[in-house]
């Protein structure tokens, strides 16, 4: 049955319950709603890590042209320079050491489990990743090589928001909710995105690159201030809830402070929906990610656009991603008259099957159309928004009370993905040029993919979890040489 496979809880916690209740006699006034604003804080503190990081894409592209030399540019002022500089290996080892710094902290977060509370995690990671982005400028000045140890640095302390998505899912959001508050968690990279690259534009032609880091630090700083004053990190340790939204969110218990459940490792890596979450985790960023991550090169390199005009595009492009991010999530908590199986499986057809059809046509568009050529890119980054009602509500309904470590597995796959993507980009596109970018997308393998992902869309099949996971394997070794979007579907499809 795949509905009652898919809701199994892999092991019931024990109900411990810690000595101590809420201090209900300080309780002045309370938020209403409060669960609501839990999820916007929650969802602005993973977000505005990602703005950090993508400070540096958008600052290095700043006041930079097709025809201009770079390095002389540079040398003419290197403690002033109006441009960002690198060489070209440096610059591949600045986008790897963020995710470098991020998947080594996930490792630790992981021995860690328990022992710090999340609230203080993330205050203590976004304090230091506040620091490192206004730090980054400065020091590029005296020593340019400094951008590597700092980046590294921010990547670490910011890998507690990773797996606070799966934290908040678990622990603030109410059963009949589940699809929209899902929905807004996992656009966190949305917002990140839209927040950088709609003020990287106006910033660069006014004041130049240093001021995309100051400004990134700035709103790091005020995130920072909110999170502090306002989150717990569960309900039951709130002062300022009510005892009427406490049961909205947890209905049928007791206001009451319980210990956290531990990680049953051997039955969570034997489950197959496990390991269906987690190959769609991989096929999802792998395929897409690299568009994501290099979409500030490509229009501005690339297709030639202007820094406004880029920042404007990859704008509307992750403002519509958040859009259909939240669209899929309400549509999935209304659309009952499905298994949930079925849903994850057609929202990520959608999310990857649209995205990879347009990879392909991208691929054949002539540069000389620019506004084509952007807008291809703009809507193809877009359609990937539906991956929130698809493996991001798959993870947490398959683990329930674990979503906060399978979202940290997922956040280390980004991260090991994210390390090796600019070293294989700098290999078939070394010069960013249109030309190399349409190789890139890789059309033979790309239609292969959208081939599998509709046929297994509405596809019944009987065979063993095991063996659909040794194919799957199979696919993704191939997707890691072609970079392509995977056959997500054909993922979930084990979850049945």
């Amino acid at each position: 049955n795949n509905q009652s496979e898919q809701t199994t809880v892999l092991l019931q916690p024990k109900k411990e319950i810690a000595p101590f209740l809420p201090n209900e006699s300080k309780q002045q006034w309370r938020i209403p709603h409060l669960r609501y604003f839990i999820v916007i804080i929650g969802t602005l503190a993973a977000s505005i890590g990602i703005s950090c990081n993508f400070a540096y894409t958008f600052a290095i592209v700043c006041n930079v042209n097709q025809t201009m030399d770079t390095r002389s540019v540079y040398e003419e002022s290197p403690s002033h320079s109006p441009i960002m500089y690198f060489p070209a290996s440096i610059t591949n080892m600045n986008y790897s050491a963020f995710p470098a710094g991020n998947i080594l902290a996930l490792f630790l977060l992981i021995a860690l489990r328990g022992r710090i509370g999340v609230r203080n995690q993330v205050m203590v990671g976004s304090a230091i990743s506040t620091l490192t982005t206004a730090l980054i400028p400065f020091a590029y000045d005296y020593w340019p090589n400094s951008t590597l140890i700092l980046k590294f640095i921010q990547g670490a302390s910011v890998a507690p928001t990773i797996p606070l998505i799966g934290h908040i899912a678990a622990n603030w959001t109410p059963l009949a909710e589940v699809g929209f508050f899902i929905a807004i968690l996992s656009s966190y990279s949305q917002v990140g995105l839209f927040i950088t690259m709609s003020s990287a534009g106006p910033l660069c032609d006014a004041f130049g690159w240093r001021s995309i880091f100051y400004f990134n630090a700035a709103c790091s700083a005020l995130v920072l201030f909110l999170w502090f004053f306002f989150f717990h990190d569960t309900p039951a340790q709130h002062n300022r809830l009510s005892v009427k939204e406490f049961h909205i969110i947890n209905p049928n218990e007791k206001r009451v402070v319980q210990a956290k459940p531990k990680v049953p490792f051997r039955e969570f890596f034997k489950n197959a929906s496990v390991w269906a979450v987690l190959i769609a985790a991989i096929g999802n960023y792998n395929g897409i990610s690299p568009l994501i991550v290099f979409s500030s090169a490509i229009l501005k390199k690339a297709v030639g656009l202007t820094d406004m005009q880029t920042s404007y595009y990859n704008a509307i492009s992750f403002f519509m991603q958040l859009v259909l991010k939240i669209v899929s999530g309400v549509l999935s908590d209304r659309w009952t008259s499905v298994s949930e199986s079925f849903k994850t499986r057609f929202f990520n057809s959608i999310s990857c099957g649209l995205a990879g059809l347009l990879m392909i046509g991208t691929a054949f568009l002539p540069v000389e159309n620019k506004v084509l050529c952007a807008v291809s890119i703009t809507v193809t980054q877009s359609f990937i928004g539906f991956n929130s009602a698809g493996f991001n509500k798959a993870a947490m309904i398959v683990t329930k009370q674990y979503a906060y470590f399978i979202v940290t597995i997922i956040g280390v796959i980004i991260s090991a993905s994210t390390i090796a993507e600019p070293f294989l980009v700098w290999a078939v596109a070394p010069e960013t040029t249109w030309e190399q970018w349409s190789d890139f997308l890789n059309l033979e393998i790309a239609g292969v993919r959208m081939k599998l992902l509709f046929q297994t869309l509405f596809e019944k099949t009987n065979t063993p979890p095991e063996i659909l996971i040794y194919r799957l394997l199979s696919v993704f070794k191939t997707s890691l040489i072609s970079k392509k979007c995977d056959d997500i579907s054909s993922v979930i499809s084990v979850i049945r």
